[in-house]
């Protein structure tokens, strides 16, 4: 990655680190390491997983005192997951300066959830290496805070297959059921794509890397389409009990 692009990056992020190093070694991917996983970011992404872990948990113990150590963790759970960071990552703009190998890149690589996850939790530990950990916990809380908002918003907790089923029996007293409509990708890289069905129509879809997380994706998806025909109380300004 030359000059211009690390500083690029840096003021798209409003981080500037002190030894640039950190930024690169956490944005290469192994599939462009010279020498194997020990200049990738894989080490870093080890660390980062653990810091990116304690600044969620330690966000939402000082925010949500009202909260069970339960309901913390299944919303943490969602935070810290490979979807959650993914689409942090892409909303940065990680994405578009992550180094890889030309076939990596060929193959879909800069959208693939794993390496953007990895990315992000690299980037973590670059920044806590350089610049301390307050600097790197302030970046995972703004960075994650769209995904701590909607899971603490939640009251289902990202179960949305179950969220789905009662908001479909309170309305028409039917039961979605799920059905797998394509499977992308080689073996060991697939993408599912699951349809969620309620009597002969299709009213969600979604992807994902195993069909139940798929499946998942599609009764969100569903929810948020039918909450558009079917607001509930609290949409129309009614609180809910």
């Amino acid at each position: 990655m030359n000059e211009e692009s690390l500083q690029q990056l840096q003021t798209l992020l409003g981080i500037h680190f002190q030894d640039q190093r950190y930024l690169e070694h956490a944005l290469t991917h192994r599939s462009a390491a010279i020498t194997g996983s020990l200049s990738s970011n894989e080490r870093l992404e080890f660390l980062g997983d653990s810091i990116v872990g304690v600044a969620v948990a330690d966000y939402l113990y000082r925010h949500y005192p009202e909260r069970s150590e339960g309901d913390l963790a299944k919303s943490k759970s969602y935070i810290v997951s490979e979807p959650a960071l993914a689409e942090a990552a892409v909303r940065l703009g990680i994405d578009g300066y992550v180094v890889m190998s030309v076939s990596e890149a060929s193959s879909g690589g800069r959208k693939r959830r794993s390496i953007l996850a990895d990315a992000f939790e690299a980037l973590v530990a670059g920044i806590y290496l350089d610049l301390g950990f307050d600097m790197a916990r302030k970046f995972v809380w703004d960075a994650l805070l769209p995904a701590i908002k909607a899971t603490i918003d939640d009251v289902h907790y990202r179960d949305y297959k179950s969220s789905l089923q009662e908001f479909t029996q309170a309305q028409s007293r039917e039961a979605p059921f799920y059905s797998i409509s394509n499977e992308l990708g080689k073996d060991h890289e697939k993408t599912f794509i699951a349809q969620a069905i309620l009597g002969k129509k299709v009213i969600g879809e979604g992807a994902g890397t195993s069909k139940k997380e798929a499946e998942q994706a599609a009764a969100l998806n569903a929810l948020q389409n039918l909450k558009q025909i079917f607001p509930t109380e609290s949409e129309n300004g009614v609180a809910e009990s």
